[in-house]
């Protein structure tokens, strides 16, 4: 092990995390909706900082920060400064363990934590499964039979997702962190070729440890450069070619080196998946080639054949296209190794071209300061053409969203002539940029709009989305769905499922049902990127475009630097198998508007 010669700096997630957790032991403990309030707005404020809270201590702005106190600057103080906050400790004596364990629960919050503790007495997990089993539950006030058949899922849900499981929005900053740090600082020069592998390369939405592979000539130092990296805490296990570490703020990290020569069988065998690699080891045993991470070995001492007439008894690979190439495949995308038909797919060149981050011309669905996003009109326009968009939409939340200030028709009215005068300022400039207005419409728990149609009708496009109520029965909660796809002004359903990955369960949605009827409207499906939501997943987005369905992804960007999250979505969309012709804004704005429904009905703005 390591030995630290300092305490390692907490990051914004860690200051952030315990004082989400602070306020849910408050609200456990029975304490006042503005206490508990005081520290879940400052656990946001910190969760929403682009700069490092240690360095906004060091400047001595704590008390700057936006809903951030007195009495919690001085305790965010103490934390960096100490590692640990007495006042959280205290709370969390007064609540047994297993009762702050009940909160990992999907969709089991502090409020009903608390009733199940102080009312029947529940005080683990266990206990909380064996009397929903047992029909205790419902002896609760407002608890009934689905809510006991409700939690018990998101119980099976918990046991199912591994702990050491870590959403992709998580792991895959801290991968390229940790390779960038190596490229650059005292290892800058040591490490010759370096990536991402296992289920980050194919952008899974977890992933278990952090899984790098690397060339080097000094062993040694880019090892010892990789465990002394400010990210890691300690060694947990190293040999002569490979370190494993457990990070200061993340899962665990293993690099591994390995020769040049063998960087492109070593690099696909590391990727993966178990799937993907037995199907590929079957295509080459049949060209009599055994496939392992130093190469393919030829399988009988007359030289085996690739399918490009080469002979061989070895052959070890330094570019991972090259071993495709050599067993007469076409090159899998890393996104599309799952074992589900890609090497028969790859064997006949019948891979599609899958969509790409730069295909995409624009976003239709973002928030600015006019419902909860953090910047303006101007500057999140202008950061989206910064990012070589030519059109971004404004769809703040409109009334109805109980939980943030909602657009109305007035300040709808308002709000285009800003947008009207930053198109204006662009066009005299003779910038090749458009801002449409649009909005993201609450659907209400019985299926109506929280606008009306005249005023959807007057934009320019309506994400129409659930955020409230997402618990309903399946039966309910899939009409209210209907009801809003079935609207001649929505154009697209933003987040169909309402699920937040690790933390909230998908609604029970009749799914397939939503989305035939999606592609009997016209209405187009969105893959939101945001790595916490990532709905249509990868698999519901092909079933999707299967039954017919147009797509668009959006990052529902809150702050300039979520435009960024894009990506995540593009990838969803890659593991999906999806072309760009099956995106709706990965094409021009003409286009876009012109395949909008409100516009192939003619129901759109006159």
């Amino acid at each position: 092990m390591v030995e630290a010669t300092q305490r390692p700096r907490m990051s914004n997630k860690q200051v952030a995390g315990l004082f989400r957790a602070t306020g849910d032991l408050l609200q456990i403990l029975g304490e006042s909706r503005f206490v508990v309030m005081a520290y879940t707005n400052a656990a946001r404020t910190i969760d929403g900082l682009e700069q490092d809270i240690n360095e906004v201590a060091s400047a001595g702005a704590l008390r700057d920060l936006p809903r951030v106190g007195e009495a919690i600057a001085e305790k965010i103080q103490t934390l960096l400064d100490t590692g640990s906050l007495p006042y959280y400790e205290d709370l969390a004596a007064q609540v047994p363990e297993g009762v702050v364990a009940m909160l990992q629960v999907p969709d089991v919050g502090p409020k009903t934590v608390q009733r199940l503790w102080r009312e029947l007495d529940i005080t683990s997990v266990e206990a909380l499964k064996k009397s929903a089993e047992q029909g205790r539950l419902r002896g609760l006030k407002g608890f009934g039979a689905k809510t006991e058949e409700r939690i018990l899922k998101s119980i099976e849900l918990l046991s199912r997702r591994s702990d050491d499981r870590t959403p992709i929005g998580s792991s895959r900053p801290l991968a390229e962190g940790l390779v960038s740090a190596l490229k650059s600082g005292r290892a800058e020069g040591v490490v010759e070729r370096i990536s991402v592998v296992g289920s980050l390369r194919r952008w899974r939405e977890t992933t278990g440890e952090i899984s790098l592979l690397a060339v080097s000539s000094y062993a040694e130092q880019a090892l010892e450069s990789f465990q002394n990296l400010p990210q890691v805490a300690e060694v947990v296990e190293r040999t002569a070619s490979a370190v494993t570490v457990a990070l200061v703020d993340g899962p665990r990290a293993t690099l591994r080196l390995v020769e040049g020569e063998l960087w492109g069988a070593a690099l696909c065998h590391a990727t993966g998946s178990h799937g993907h690699l037995a199907a590929l080891e079957n295509h080459a045993q049949d060209l009599g080639w055994r496939l392992g991470e130093s190469g393919l070995v030829a399988l009988t001492g007359n030289g085996a054949r690739g399918e490009n007439g080469r002979a061989t008894e070895n052959c070890s690979l330094d570019r991972e296209e090259s071993l495709y190439e050599f067993i007469g495949l076409q090159w899998v995308p890393p996104e599309l190794r799952e074992g589900d038909g890609e090497v028969e797919a790859a064997k006949d060149r019948k891979l599609p071209s899958l969509i790409s981050l730069g295909e995409i011309c624009g976003e239709v669905h973002g928030h600015t300061t006019w419902s909860d996003g953090k910047s303006s009109v101007a500057e999140m326009a202008e950061a989206a053409r910064n990012r070589g968009y030519r059109y971004w939409a404004v769809t703040d939340h409109s009334v109805g969203l109980g939980v943030t200030r909602g657009v109305d028709a007035e300040a709808l009215l308002e709000q285009r002539r800003e947008i009207d005068a930053v198109n204006q300022n662009y066009a005299a400039q003779g910038i090749d940029f458009r801002l449409i207005q649009g909005t993201e419409v609450e659907v209400l728990g019985d299926g109506e709009l929280g606008l009306p149609d005249e005023i959807l009708a007057s934009l320019d496009v309506v994400v129409a989305s659930i955020h409230s109520g997402l618990r309903q029965d399946r039966q309910r909660i899939t009409e209210r769905c209907l009801r809003a796809v079935h609207n001649p002004y929505v154009d697209i359903l933003g987040h169909p499922t309402g699920r937040l990955l690790g933390r909230r369960t998908p609604s029970d949605l009749d799914l397939d049902q939503v989305l035939l009827a999606c592609a009997e409207t016209g209405t187009a499906v969105e893959i939101n990127a945001n790595p916490e939501r990532l709905d249509l997943s990868a698999d519901h987005a092909r079933l999707a475009v299967g039954l017919n369905c147009t797509l668009v992804i959006n990052s529902d960007a809150h702050s300039i630097d979520q435009l960024d999250l894009i990506r995540y979505g593009v990838h969803t969309a890659r593991r999906a198998w999806l072309r760009a012709e099956n995106i709706l804004n990965a094409r021009p704005l003409d286009e876009l508007l012109a395949l909008l429904k409100r516009n192939r009905t003619g129901r759109g703005p006159k």
